[in-house]
């Protein structure tokens, strides 16, 4: 099972560090609540609402919502197997309460549970906050059982904005539903491009609401639980290229003043962070610069190639990132990444 909390954190982190630009898709019938949204992926056996003035995810695959780059709230829906067949209670306890204490070790963890409902169900309502980077967050979850599945729904969102959008959530927790037929939207979202032919030995590795064809080696896993197009190479070895989109507040933004943000950003929030080289580069014919970087998280030293370029107004990021040892050994993929990157507006 992977970490729930650390996953929670690393959606949370995306939303804040990252304007992504999303189009809603909305459809209408009689379960849709006044003044929300479908925020529910494809083939979903629930369906999750959110205010429609909240940004979706579902174009990247996630169920879920985030108020706003600027302020630091995000609810989504995440369905885990079940295979023990444990309750509501025995399952928060046996997986999410070690999950998250283990995310969270020395650094000043408050936890609390409670019973709860979801849609009519039995259910259990996980709280928890903790202070990341000088930063502490709140967490609200509610886990809940159907057959051989486990729901949660959870909220999370900064120490000092938690109370101001907790109404969003109770919201949007009262309007969630089971459904024994999976969610079909009117407009399909996350869907492959059928026109995108992928260089020979390599696969598709983004869906066609994007305006770009990002390609991986055929070896390389699809990382579905993201809400980025992103791969690792195998389940022992979890080096990863990912692709993330900003938009700027300004009317265009170069590579450099971009890297410029992101590099402030890693010497507040990274123990050791050493840039260890800067070269220029193109991505589909586009002006970019290559930024490899060494740094710590949470204890685990890291290396990082960093690729942006500038497109259309939006700046695109191509991030490898691997353990030190195994830096070199996959370093030639994310150059073949990075040659068959397409634009597909060039």
């Amino acid at each position: 099972m992977k970490s729930i909390a650390i996953r929670t954190l690393c959606l949370l982190l995306l939303v804040l560090m990252l304007a992504l630009s999303l189009v809603a898709c909305r459809d209408t019938d009689e379960d849709l609540p006044e003044n929300m949204q479908y925020a529910t992926v494809e083939g979903a056996y629930y369906r999750l609402f959110a205010p429609i003035d909240w940004n979706l995810m579902t174009e990247m695959g996630i169920s879920g919502a985030y108020a706003s780059a600027q302020n630091r709230a995000i609810i989504f829906a995440h369905e885990y197997d079940n295979a023990d067949a444990l309750d509501a209670k025995a399952y928060a306890e046996h997986y999410m309460a070690t999950e998250i204490a283990a995310a969270y070790p020395d650094e000043g963890l408050t936890f609390a549970t409670s019973d709860t409902v979801l849609d009519g169900k039995a259910a259990v309502m996980i709280e928890y906050s903790a202070t990341r980077d000088l930063i502490t967050y709140r967490t609200r979850e509610l886990v809940c059982v159907v057959g051989d599945r486990a729901y949660v729904l959870t909220y999370a969102a900064q120490f000092d904005l938690f109370e101001g959008y907790l109404p969003v959530y109770d919201s949007v927790a009262a309007s969630f539903l089971f459904k024994d037929e999976p969610y079909a939207p009117e407009k399909p979202v996350h869907t492959v491009d059928t026109d995108a032919d992928a260089p020979a030995g390599m696969k598709l590795a983004s869906n066609d609401d994007v305006a770009y064809r990002f390609y991986a080696p055929e070896g390389w896993v699809l990382d579905t639980a993201l809400p980025t197009s992103s791969v690792y190479f195998s389940e022992d070895d979890r080096s990863n290229v990912n692709v993330t989109v900003y938009m700027p507040e300004v009317d265009r933004m170069s590579a450099e003043e971009y890297w410029a943000l992101c590099e402030a950003e890693y010497a507040r929030a990274m123990d050791d962070y050493t840039l260890v080289s800067t070269t220029a580069t193109t991505l589909d014919t586009r002006p970019a610069n290559t930024y490899i970087y060494t740094a710590t998280v949470d204890g685990t030293a890291f290396r990082f190639a960093q690729t942006v370029a500038s497109y259309r107004g939006m700046v695109y990021t191509v991030t490898y990132t691997a353990l030190p040892e195994v830096f070199d050994t996959h370093y030639s993929d994310y150059e073949t990444m990075l040659a068959a990157f397409d634009f597909r507006g060039n």
